[in-house]
């Protein structure tokens, strides 16, 4: 019987990550291969030579389909807000059934009729966000199968992406060898991942700040309602630390994320030739925090803008939950703590299998893609997810070449 291999797939600013899973016969989610490579031909989030990251995408699902024994063709790819926006939709049907009992048929012909709205050429329909149905009237359902009414509603949001941005993504991944099964917009699969039911029940502001963008997104009512981004990421934090300390990016990103510079004493020295920089010199601490402190503040500030923008108040009443690949930088903690309070926290693992928050996208994308084959598998099982992680960390050290 052939295996039920799921291909999912992060394309960064500076890393593209691919992550291959399987539906294990208990329904576990189980992690069977995975790979990353420095990203190449991608900046600020956007792909700018096809040809260069089609080469990296064939690499690294070289590597992960070698590992895992399996054959892969279609691929789900991450989906950044850059290239999205949410659109607010309805529909209406009749209920067939001579009863009048909502059907399964019934639900999907009114979800059908949710995703047609009106757009302009240059977008596409990638998903839809169910935020209640609403049955002769009576709303705030969640599922209205064998409910009996005859009129059946839905509001919902749709996940409208951009047609150059999908059409290039699409083109990049054929050409390395593999076919677009859909796209995953981040927020949603991270959203279920990292956040718990009762931050997306309050309502909680998620921040997965990557190497060239900050995506920002809020849950509230249980549901995504609004997505943006701000452009700054962790490479602009090491692009400064570079320019300012005249040293390598190299270097940069070792003293960025090697030393939590904001516990060390104002007048402590070190030796930039400890970070790999290619001569000895001498700087104090506070010579780094000088460089670092103004752009960490500036990303912070603008992270709580968008969340008291997307909240409608000063802080989201579930606070703020920051992922990505930047959270390495050691000073962001102590900095989040002071301009977001204390409703923040830090999700600086991959869920337990390796201090990597990066690679928490390329694993939600999967886990969200099975859910969505497999509806009757929750996503937010333990028994599922636990999978996930256990295979990961069994299997790291061999993966990351």
């Amino acid at each position: 019987m052939p295996r039920e291999v799921i291909g999912a797939l992060d394309i960064g600013t500076s890393t593209t990550r691919c992550v291959l899973a399987e539906v294990a016969s208990r329904g576990e989610l189980r992690v069977v291969g995975m790979c990353q490579r420095s990203s190449q031909g991608m900046r600020k989030g956007q792909v700018v030579d096809v040809d260069a990251c089609a080469r990296i995408v064939r690499e690294v699902f070289t590597s992960a389909v070698r590992m895992a024994g399996v054959r892969v063709v279609d691929v789900h790819v991450a989906l950044s807000p850059l290239h999205a926006s949410l659109q607010a939709t309805r529909g209406v049907v009749t209920v067939q059934s001579d009863k009048y009992e909502v059907s399964d048929d019934d639900v999907l012909k009114v979800i059908q009729a949710a995703k047609m709205p009106a757009l302009p050429p240059n977008r596409e329909i990638i998903d839809i966000i169910p935020r209640q149905y609403i049955l002769d009237g009576y709303g705030g359902l969640k599922d209205p199968s064998r409910m009996v009414g005859m009129t059946l509603e839905l509001d919902a949001s749709v996940v409208v992406g951009s047609l150059t941005a999908l059409s290039t993504l699409r083109r990049t991944v054929e050409q390395a060898g593999y076919s677009v099964a859909s796209f995953v917009l981040k927020p949603l699969a991270l959203g279920a991942l990292v956040l718990t039911p009762d931050e997306r029940e309050l309502g909680v502001q998620l921040v997965d700040i990557g190497a060239g963008v900050t995506e920002v997104s809020y849950f509230e009512g249980g549901t995504l309602k609004a997505i943006c981004v701000v452009p700054i990421g962790g490479r602009n934090i090491s692009n400064d630390l570079a320019v300012g300390l005249k040293i390598s990016l190299s270097t940069a990103e070792k003293i960025k994320t090697e030393v939590d510079w904001f516990s060390m004493p104002d007048d402590k020295i070190f030796d930039l030739q400890t970070f790999g920089h290619v001569e000895s010199r001498q700087l104090q601490a506070q010579g780094v925090l000088d460089v670092l402190e103004p752009r960490l503040e500036e990303l912070l500030q603008l992270i709580r803008q968008q969340g008291a923008s997307m909240s409608g108040r000063d802080h989201p009443l579930a606070g703020t939950v920051l992922t990505g690949g930047a959270l390495r930088t050691k000073a962001l903690a102590h900095l989040a703590e002071l301009y977001l309070g204390g409703g923040a926290r830090m999700k600086v693992a991959a869920v337990g299998a390796v201090d990597d928050p990066s690679l928490n996208t390329a694993f939600a994308v999967a886990a969200y893609a099975v859910s969505r084959l497999w509806p009757a598998q929750p996503m937010h099982s333990g028994k599922m997810l636990s999978g996930v992680w256990s295979k990961a960390k069994g299997i790291w050290q061999n993966l990351w070449e």
